[in-house]
């Protein structure tokens, strides 16, 4: 047994978890491969397959892993100590959110970090995955990771047999990376001009639609949000904005063209602002001068695709051989259980409350706190002052995980 007192009482902790919980077992299990983590030994532990659930709970409660994982792959061999001895078969698409990867979480406290996280995930869930992608919900699973995010499992033969180069694509469209904004404004000929012997076409763009369906209509829903927002605004403040926005270090706006632009969609001329035109008609012919029209089309690129975007970690969806949480397991860093739910249950979980094992009880048990610290686990909130305190196993084990306390054996 470990000698860190704080580390034997959370191993014990995960031993009873193990030894109680019903295992919630990933599809074809058998033909997975299984990896661990531990909390007294420095190596990772993985080339391991399970015939059976009895097998699999067996390891946990005797080798007690800080994070357990199985591959979103099927082997044919999946114990094979090699990757080509394996023999691959085919993989679940798997998508990874967590803090690292999603805007305005840097900063935030933990619980509200994970807020920020699963906004995203629903939006990711929601728009792409059943949306323009057209997957089945049957087909979706959803699993909190037990610390910074979510993971979102797609079972589908349609994407079983999908290469790490197929399912990249798949990133780049949830992620709008390499979106062509001249594509989103298409042009059309709308006006023949003669020269001499030579013909030459005029062309104008169009604004994209709601119902194109796909980034179109995404660009488009986010065009309308901006304007609403920089129309609410006085006439200062949205110019600044949108000067802010389209500075680059590679490229900066004139103050001529920004406040050009301004004027066209928020003042125009004979009473019709440019603005309402584009609402009304769908046009993209609300500009005095090109110049303008090619800065608000710039402006989209730089402001509404970033904000209409999806958010995934890239290398887990195309990684075809990833090891990924196995769910009912334990977080090594919170002591937070990785909880496979379905989409409806997304909107009402809260991991402080769902994420909390049963198996962890409400005995008493003393940790020293080198701050005063405020948690809020299950149904209770504890303050805790600086130095010793009395708190219920589950959350010394939470307190321990973080590293906010250290337990008290005296």
């Amino acid at each position: 047994m470990p000698s860190d007192a704080s580390m034997r009482f959370v191993m014990s902790m995960f031993a009873k978890h193990y030894r109680e919980v019903s295992l919630s077992m990933p599809d074809r299990f058998a033909r997975r491969e299984f990896g661990f983590m531990f909390f007294d030994r420095s190596f990772v532990m993985r080339h391991l397959s399970f015939p059976t659930r009895a097998s699999l709970k067996k390891y946990l409660v005797e080798q007690v892993p800080s994070h357990a994982y199985y591959s979103c792959a099927y082997y044919e061999k999946p114990d094979a100590p090699t990757m080509a001895e394996k023999k691959w078969l085919g993989a679940d698409l798997i998508f990874d959110l967590d803090a690292d990867h999603v805007e305005g979480t840097k900063g935030l406290s933990y619980e509200k970090m994970l807020e920020r996280v699963k906004e995203e995930v629903i939006r990711l869930i929601d728009e792409f995955l059943l949306g323009d992608l057209g997957f089945e919900e049957d087909g979706l699973k959803v699993a909190f990771s037990g610390g910074r995010g979510y993971h979102v499992h797609i079972n589908d033969p349609r994407v079983m047999r999908l290469s790490s180069h197929e399912r990249r694509e798949i990133v780049d469209y949830v992620t709008g990376t390499d979106l062509d904004i001249d594509w989103v404004f298409p042009s059309t000929a709308f006006e023949a001009r003669k020269y001499k012997d030579r013909v030459g076409m005029e062309y104008r763009r169009t604004m994209p639609r709601l119902e194109d369906g796909g980034w179109r209509s995404r660009i488009r829903r986010g065009i309308d949000d901006l304007l609403a927002e920089l129309d609410a605004l006085d006439e200062a403040e949205a110019v600044g904005r949108i000067s802010e926005a389209l500075t680059s270090p590679d490229k900066e706006t004139g103050e001529k063209t920004v406040e050009g632009m301004y004027s066209d969609l928020f003042k125009g001329t004979d009473g019709k602002r440019g603005v309402d035109r584009m609402r009304s008609d769908n046009t993209f012919e609300v500009f005095s001068q090109k110049r303008y029209g090619d800065a608000f089309m710039r402006l989209v690129d730089m402001r509404v695709k970033g904000r209409m975007k999806g958010e995934t970690d890239e290398p887990v969806t195309s990684d075809i051989k990833r090891l990924i949480r196995l769910p009912s397991s334990l977080h090594g860093k919170t002591g937070f259980k990785v909880v496979p739910m379905k989409r409806d249950d997304l909107d009402e979980f809260d991991p402080f409350v769902s994420a909390v094992p049963d198996a962890f009880g409400t005995d008493e048990v003393s940790v020293m706190c080198e701050k005063p610290i405020d948690v809020k686990l299950r149904d209770g909130a504890f303050s805790l002052d600086e130095g010793r305190n009395d708190v219920p196993e589950f959350v010394a084990v939470y307190l321990l995980c973080r590293k906010l306390a250290t337990f008290d054996s005296n």
